[in-house]
């Protein structure tokens, strides 16, 4: 067989009803350079069948690997990049399907610019039925996006075998997000592009890993943590997690050292920070004698802010700034990057914190918050009334342009550099997603009592023993 310009493979597991219009996209191509492969993985509904047939129509330009077991996105991967014979490679979710001149698009672009290793097209939303529901539009890297912490959708992104080659293939520990996890290694180490036009149909179901927030995030926590890793060296930053304990709102006394889910608030902050393992030192800055004394207790040292930084009218910024050059001036500790935890964010995890170091290794940004996505219909004045922020809510489409992130104050770290007494942040700005349920932040006696019940019910939940499905 002459050698495709472009490998497509395609993944199945129990989407047979779907497989037929996939494959139908990639024969229907207007170039015709290519082969598809298909994998089976461990389908018990009419795949099999249905790759049979299109193998027997075919011929070589179509080959089937089947798996008894599930294998996972990773495993697949790295098995199609030994079998592929294309210059370039491109995953097809078996749910979605491709546009006609989809290939011969992207695969012009590579052979135009050399120097690209990967390609990624806006593409069509459409529901279970294939009903056209929008249009995604991505900012194009380099002119829109100068920061690439907004990743490409993982199928229907071609990229150059070679360099998937060069870069080890993808990390089998990990068994969702491949695109993820392709982008991060190859965004990092070559130049990248967006092509304007839509080029596939996305299909947006109940049954859709996208719309598993839990599973993604998780997968995108330990890819990040993978990756990150392997640049660890024999010298690291030198990190310094910097709790702001203000105890002196008049609406709500002693806040800090207040019980919640059973222990006091600032605890859940400083178990979180010690569990991650991630910091040289751990400070406490407060304007309460009583919060020095308690987190003696706690084997953290605590400074004594000035007075005049606790005035309603102070930035985060100014007391940030105050600890950071204290802890210089009268420590002799000079960080090389400063995470900031609130105190009043008690459903932070260590693997929170854990996710927003390694993204501010790999973007390279000069700080990474924490946010929450909000979905939520948001309105502005205009010339007519109001005005929809984000009108593709109204049909349930979340649009990168339209976008909306609540920073939930759990994190921000950020390198020395560029803290400021105005601004701790810098220019470049990355984030990391929590679930909103974990970004619950105490600020009102309303919030405690929340936060109180779900402390308690966790509590409660992690004491019941395992049921026999679980075990």
């Amino acid at each position: 067989m002459e050698r495709p310009l472009v490998t497509v493979y395609i993944t199945c597991h129990n989407y047979g009803r779907y497989l037929e219009q996939a494959v139908e996209s990639v024969l229907q191509q207007s170039l015709k350079s290519w082969e598809l492969i298909l994998v089976d993985d461990a389908s018990s509904d009419e795949t099999p069948e249905i790759c049979r047939r299109y193998a027997e129509q075919e011929g070589a330009r179509v080959r089937v690997v089947r798996h008894e077991q599930a294998q996972g996105l990773q495993r697949n991967a790295n098995q199609v990049l030994e079998l592929a014979r294309g210059k370039y490679i491109m995953r097809l979710d078996a749910d979605d399907w491709l546009d006609e001149s989809a290939l011969l698009v992207m695969s012009d672009r590579l052979e135009r610019r050399p120097e690209v290793a990967l390609v990624y097209p806006n593409y069509f939303y459409v529901d279970a039925e294939g009903r056209y529901l929008g249009v995604e539009q991505r900012k194009l890297p380099g002119t829109e996006a100068r920061l690439l912490d907004l990743p490409a959708h993982g199928a229907c992104t071609m990229v150059r075998r070679r360099v998937l080659k060069a870069l080890g293939g993808y990390d089998e520990r990990h068994n969702a997000q491949d695109g993820y996890e392709l982008w991060l290694k190859v965004s990092r180490s070559y130049p990248v592009e967006g092509v304007a036009t839509p080029l596939f149909y996305y299909r947006q179901h109940p049954e859709s890993l996208s719309r598993n927030e839990d599973r993604l995030l998780r997968a995108r926590r330990q890819i990040k943590r993978s990756l990150a890793e392997k640049l660890e060296g024999s010298v690291k930053p030198r990190i310094v997690g910097l709790v702001p304990a203000k105890n002196t709102y008049r609406s709500m006394p002693d806040v800090v050292l207040s019980p919640v889910g059973g222990r006091p608030l600032i605890d859940h902050t400083l178990e979180a920070a010690r569990a991650s393992g991630r910091f040289d030192a751990i400070w406490v800055t407060t304007d309460c004698p009583r919060v020095v004394e308690h987190c003696a207790t706690r084997d953290v040292p605590a400074m004594m802010r000035p007075s005049a930084l606790s005035e309603a009218d102070r930035k985060l910024s100014e007391v940030v700034y105050d600890a950071v050059t204290r802890l210089e001036n009268d420590h002799d500790l000079f960080a090389d990057v400063v995470v900031v935890l609130s105190a009043h964010s008690p459903l932070r995890r260590a693997d929170h914190i854990t996710k927003a170091l390694d993204t501010l290794v790999l973007y390279d940004a000069d700080s990474v918050i924490s946010v929450y996505e909000d979905f939520d219909m948001h309105f502005q004045h205009g010339p007519d009334g109001l005005a929809p922020l984000n009108p593709a809510m109204m049909r349930r489409l979340r649009l990168e342009r339209e976008g909306l992130y609540v920073f939930n104050g759990a994190i921000t770290a950020v390198w020395r550099d560029a803290i400021r007494a105005e601004d701790y942040h810098g220019k470049s700005i990355s984030h990391v997603v929590m679930p909103w349920r974990e970004s619950f932040q105490l600020k009102s006696e309303f919030d405690r009592w929340m936060l109180d019940q779900l402390l308690r019910s966790e509590e409660e939940r992690d004491r019941e023993p395992p049921t026999a499905a679980a075990e």
